[in-house]
């Protein structure tokens, strides 16, 4: 039987908008009220979920930062896996000098070598650059300036943050020209470091010791659940590690080639259509849930 469901957030559990679908939470619901247990693991940090737990009354256990941060439905920090200092300074170093801009997540809030007006410039040209005229950016935690950067800091140089006592966790490194960033990622190879992207100009990096998989085996020893316990659905390569270690794992349409390779289970539905709902109707029928 599935003791714990396990849900990526961004292009599996919410909609682009970050919110649910409907019938989708409804269902998901049905599953909590049972007891089963829910564990969200995201690249996001806990500051750009914390609306989406309050909106929809959800209490559970959370792996953010792609692995690097585990709290509790009490929220109480119980894991922290920051970047070795050595390797952290030489990334930031290279990446700045290639043009990237860079949101550096800590356990102190996000930090950039951009100050904050010219962080966010680039960010919206970011978000925007593959937008026709008509469309609109959706209203969301990533969408505006107050909510993204409530916590911002601006340093000079990487080695700052040690300084002052700050422990990066994840470094989202993104580029506005895709031919520009060509062969990045071989350059990164010797600073052994975890780069979950198939983009070179769109890339996530954290420690090597840990991602989302490894945290999550992790918790679930702890917890005392067996493998064949808990069901697993996410759609990015940020989601393989998870994806590839449990029976029960599900990737919906949308996901990447990777994601859908290593799921032993592809829906036929989106993130928009509610996908963790078709999930679970599996799960039913074969009478785990």
């Amino acid at each position: 039987m599935i003791k714990c469901i396990v849900c990526d957030l961004d292009g599996t559990l919410i909609c682009k908008d970050d919110s649910m679908e409907k019938e989708m939470l409804q269902c998901l619901r049905k599953q909590l009220d049972r007891g089963v247990e829910l564990i969200l693991a995201t690249g996001r940090s806990y500051h750009m979920v914390e609306e989406i737990l309050q909106h929809y009354q959800l209490h559970c256990d959370l792996i953010l930062n792609n692995g690097a941060e585990y709290r509790n439905a009490q929220n109480d920090i119980l894991t922290l896996i920051p970047m070795r200092q050595e390797a952290f300074v030489q990334i930031v170093r290279i990446l700045n000098h290639q043009g990237y801009l860079l949101a550096i997540h800590t356990n102190q809030g996000l930090y950039s070598c951009h100050d904050k007006d010219a962080f966010w410039d680039y960010h919206i040209k970011l978000l925007t650059k593959n937008l026709s005229e008509k469309e609109q950016l959706p209203q969301k935690t990533f969408t505006i300036k107050e909510k993204y950067l409530k916590d911002f800091h601006y340093i000079q140089d990487p080695q700052d943050i040690y300084k002052q006592q700050v422990k990066p966790l994840k470094i989202d490194a993104r580029h506005l020209e895709a031919q520009l960033t060509k062969g990045i990622k071989e350059k990164l190879q010797s600073l052994h470091l975890d780069i979950s992207s198939s983009f070179e100009d769109n890339m996530e990096i954290t420690s090597n010791h840990s991602n989302k998989g490894k945290l999550l085996e992790k918790v679930i020893e702890t917890k005392g659940y067996a493998k064949d316990e808990v069901a697993v659905f996410g759609d990015g390569e940020n989601d393989c590690a998870m994806l590839s270690l449990y029976p029960y794992s599900f990737a919906p349409q949308n996901a990447v080639k990777k994601a859908k390779e290593v799921a032993n289970y592809t829906l036929t539905t989106t993130n928009e259509q509610g996908a963790v709902k078709e999930g679970i109707e599996i799960l039913e029928n074969l009478g785990l849930l």
